[in-house]
């Protein structure tokens, strides 16, 4: 019997998995006791025989035994892994129904005793072995799962609080959008502003630049301006100190042309005090005149 899908058929119990998996390892028993046969029998070969016989032939059979032992195996396995896959109580009952069996026997499908050669118990409990050991694995790697799950669930209720600041959040950013676009447009007419103004500075600059040359200009006129003027009060300083000098002059004058005029009203009322004297002298002189007639 070759390995094949026993775990996949429809409504098999734990003891029908069970009888499935025991007929593999009847068959294995069969696959390892022939294997045993034939390698009894090469050691068995006396020098005549040995020498006549192929090797090769010998080692290519035992191969294919041990080859179609591992496949048969494999088999078993892989059918144990599905199983731990599918549901670890099923697997555990799977397994105690294989234990119980190995040491009481089963009825195959004709319903005749089935029972395990020495070989095949010895093949049987190291299957059983490893059996147990996934089984073993599946328990703990079902501790974790039922861990998991409550941290799945816990880590679910996270999840959906998350979800929903996420929504919450995503409607604001939304607005934050419709904000951030409604900007954009007056950004956009804002740069236009600014590119505008740019140009009317630009035009303003060139302009600034003309009224610094000019400015320019006006300033050297200034300068030369400033220095007239600054030669014109040095000259008005000048005619200034002449015109002191010259009304210094008029004021001697005044004074001397004073006393000049005072000594000329002295000499009037001299003269006219002569001549009032001289006019009184003829009158007298003229009536002694008369009375001398």
């Amino acid at each position: 019997m070759s390995a094949q899908p026993l775990v996949l058929a429809n409504n098999k119990t734990p003891a029908n998995v069970a009888t499935d998996f025991l007929c593999v390892i009847k068959d294995i028993e069969a696959c390892i006791e022939n294997s045993n046969s034939q390698a009894a029998a090469i050691e068995n070969r006396g020098l005549f025989k040995s020498a006549f016989s192929s090797s090769r032939k010998d080692l290519v059979d035992i191969s294919r035994s041990q080859n179609k032992i591992n496949e048969m195996m494999l088999g078993l396995i892989q059918e144990v892994i599905t199983l731990n896959a599918m549901s670890y109580s099923f697997l555990a009952a799977v397994i105690g129904e294989l234990e119980d069996r190995c040491r009481n026997g089963w009825k195959d499908s004709d319903g005749q005793l089935q029972e395990l050669s020495d070989t095949g118990r010895q093949f049987a409990d190291r299957a059983n072995d490893i059996f147990v050991k996934i089984l073993d694995g599946s328990k703990s790697t079902q501790n974790k799962i039922e861990v998991n799950q409550q941290k799945i669930a816990e880590l679910r209720d996270k999840l959906q609080l998350k979800a929903q600041m996420v929504l919450k959040h995503n409607a604001e950013i939304d607005s934050i959008k419709n904000t951030l676009s409604n900007k954009a447009v007056l950004m956009q007419k804002s740069q236009q502003d600014i590119s505008s103004i740019q140009s009317l500075l630009e035009v303003k600059a060139e302009r600034l630049s003309l009224l610094d040359q000019a400015l320019e200009e006006k300033k050297q006129t200034l300068e030369q301006h400033d220095q007239a003027i600054h030669a014109l009060i040095e000259e008005l300083q000048e005619n200034n100190r002449l015109d002191m000098a010259r009304e210094q002059v008029v004021q001697d004058m005044q004074v001397q042309m004073a006393a000049l005029s005072q000594r000329a009203n002295h000499h009037k009322i001299f003269m006219s005090g002569l001549a009032i004297g001289c006019a009184a002298l003829a009158t007298i002189t003229t009536l002694d005149l008369l009375n001398l007639l």
